[in-house]
């Protein structure tokens, strides 16, 4: 091939022109689902900051949970902050893509197979597919997923200083361990991390006189010992923290997925990983939620014919070691690097976009390494790598369109998942909650029943909506629908029915079983600030002022940056003509804020 280099430089200029570019129409995307349940309503993420909340609900995620603790302390709940940063991560792993792929070829093992000044093009194209292609919108536009883009920062990282230190200085090797450990404390998928390590060193480090077995095992001997972070980490956590109660629940119901075993979850992953190979080379029909059938415990003919093609590319894999390294190494990390979420450990869907972020970096090897293998020149080589990184990145702008809008994004769903119950859940609670629109929304609702929805946070929101509509009574029937099924739940979707419960209690001037609603509600769901001020207007519409004093003390000091305790305790003074009191709330909120500073949420 010939030379023909472009600088160092002015690759990473172009690499990052074009991640700006394919995402620079995400930062109007809203929040969506999961968003909600742990960011923007997880207190533990509010401030004043404190480490020991944040480590206490998933102390697996503590440093993703860090950067969300502060994003908030910075920039609130604005979304276009968290896209902000959710970019600068992406590009960050593209960069750390575009090194750890200079450095590979760099090895001794396949050193000679790429041209040293073509090197930092063929780098470019590789981290160029990772950075554009349109599978990695979920990990990046949806914001809660920094779990994963962040994870994959560092363990790609992990990996550059790993191979930093065998080919230029040990003293990176340290660094490896440093970011294999944050690796391990920001998503489960970094299990792999130690793995991936040794993977690498076999493939391309090869073994000599001076390189034996023994010395390679040794110098992964420590990261294998931080196998155990990560369950030890997860051990320790007990879930998140106090999603808002009342209103229309914004949850939606688990994928039917989440039920099934061990055995059938690992069934369906052959078809699924199949899915996923077929998305990274056509990434059409894209789904926020699939429609995806569970393989039976025995399988099927499907489910055995996915098995079969998959064992055809690891053995194809195994076969091109010797000859094309770099395309079975690719290979290997595919499937090595989707070992935690897509074997036998079922999750609650099972299949997810986001998934691919990590293994993406194997794909994007793949891609390069055959294109270089078929091209006889540099410019044929550019001009099909470019063409198809423009046809990915065009898709991905497109896909980020969609983001924008939620109820976009779910119709787009329906496209492809018709009989998929939880997008008609979403449209109905947009419909319900943002548009205030409930006669469409019972609609949608209905669908999702039709299909088989049944939850506590559905028929709450069926309840609500008809209430609202001026359908009492059928409001009322799916009112106590809804407490009939929360009776067997515990959390948030039980406390948020309850809350609905008393309101409507309230209403019908039934103060005594509304304010024994409300207990029952606190005491499933103690550190919700909104159900403690329900229930001090409760107490303040019955004159059981003390106890009203205290439920509003409560609250505040629960979430003492979210405004409502302070605005419903000067409201309870002030309606008692205690304007003094009412101003000493107001002044007590003034001066928390001035104290806290750049350290305030809201």
């Amino acid at each position: 091939m010939n030379d023909a280099p472009l600088s160092k430089r002015t690759l990473i200029l172009l690499l990052l022109f074009f991640g700006i570019a394919v995402y620079s129409n995400t930062f109007q995307a809203p929040f969506y689902f999961d968003d909600f349940r742990q960011i923007v309503n997880n207190f533990a993420f509010r401030p004043p900051f404190s480490i020991e909340r944040i480590w206490q609900p998933l102390p697996s995620r503590l440093i993703a949970n860090i950067s969300f603790a502060m994003q908030y302390s910075f920039t609130g709940t604005a979304p276009w902050g968290f896209h902000l940063v959710n970019l600068l991560i992406h590009l960050l792993s593209s960069l750390a893509v575009f090194e750890t792929t200079r450095c590979i070829l760099r090895t001794p093992a396949i050193e000679h197979e790429i041209p040293a000044p073509q090197q930092n093009l063929f780098a470019f194209f590789t981290a160029l597919f990772f950075a554009v292609h349109p599978l990695q919108t979920e990990a990046i536009t949806y914001i809660v997923q920094r779990y994963t883009s962040l994870a994959t920062l560092f363990y790609i990282t992990a990996l550059l200083m790993y191979l930093k230190a065998r080919l230029e200085h040990p003293k990176f090797y340290v660094l490896a361990l440093f970011f294999t450990i944050l690796a391990m404390l920001t998503k489960e998928i970094s299990f792999t991390l130690p793995l991936a390590i040794l993977l690498t060193d076999f493939c391309f480090f090869p073994l000599s006189k001076k390189e034996s077995v023994r010395k390679k095992l040794l110098r992964w001997l420590p990261f294998m010992l931080l196998l155990g972070v990560i369950p030890t980490a997860m051990y320790q956590g007990f879930g998140y923290l106090t999603p808002p109660a009342g209103g229309i629940i914004n949850s939606l119901p688990k994928d039917p997925s989440s039920a099934v075993s061990r055995g059938e979850y690992f069934l369906t992953q052959f078809r699924v990983v199949r899915t996923y190979l077929r998305l990274l080379f056509f990434p059409v029909n894209q789904s926020l939620d699939y429609d995806y059938a569970v393989s039976p415990s025995g399988g099927d003919p499907d489910t055995w014919s996915a098995l079969l093609l998959l064992s055809s590319i690891f053995i194809f894999a195994t076969a091109l070691y010797r000859k094309r390294r770099l395309i079975a190494f690719g290979i290997f990390w595919f499937f090595l690097t989707l070992i935690v979420e897509s074997t036998i450990i079922p999750i609650q869907d099972v299949i997810v976009e986001h998934r691919l972020y990590l293994p993406m970096f194997g794909f994007a090897l793949v891609l390069s390494s055959f294109l270089w293998s078929c091209c006889r020149s540099v410019p044929r080589f550019t001009a099909i790598a470019f063409l198809i990184a423009v046809i990915f990145s065009g898709m991905t702008y497109a896909r980020n369109e969609l983001w924008k809008d939620p109820l976009t994004l779910w119709q787009d769903t329906i496209r492809v998942s018709p009989r998929k119950g939880r997008a008609y859940v979403a449209i109905g609670n947009i419909y319900a909650g943002t548009f205030k629109n409930d006669k469409l929304a019972l609609v949608y609702y209905q669908k999702a029943m039709d299909l088989g929805v049944r939850t506590t946070a559905i028929l709450n929101n069926i309840a609500l909506s008809s209430l609202r509509s001026g359908k009492k009574e059928r409001g009322l029937f799916f009112q106590k629908l809804a407490l009939s099924m929360a009776a067997s739940e515990q959390g948030s979707h039980q406390s948020d029915t309850l809350l609905n419960h008393a309101i409507s209690l309230g209403n019908e001037k039934k103060m005594s079983e509304a304010i024994t609603a409300m207990k029952e509600a606190i005491r499933i769901n103690p550190q919700d600030p909104k159900l403690q001020i329900f229930l001090g207007k409760l107490y303040a519409d019955t004159q059981q002022e003390k106890d009203a004093i205290v439920s509003f003390r409560k609250a505040i000091e629960i979430a003492p940056t979210l405004k409502d305790g302070y605005d419903a305790l000067a409201l309870f003074y002030s309606n008692k003509k205690e304007e003094q009191k009412a101003l000493d709330v107001y002044l007590e909120y003034i001066r928390f804020k001035r104290k806290h500073g750049s350290l305030f949420g809201n």
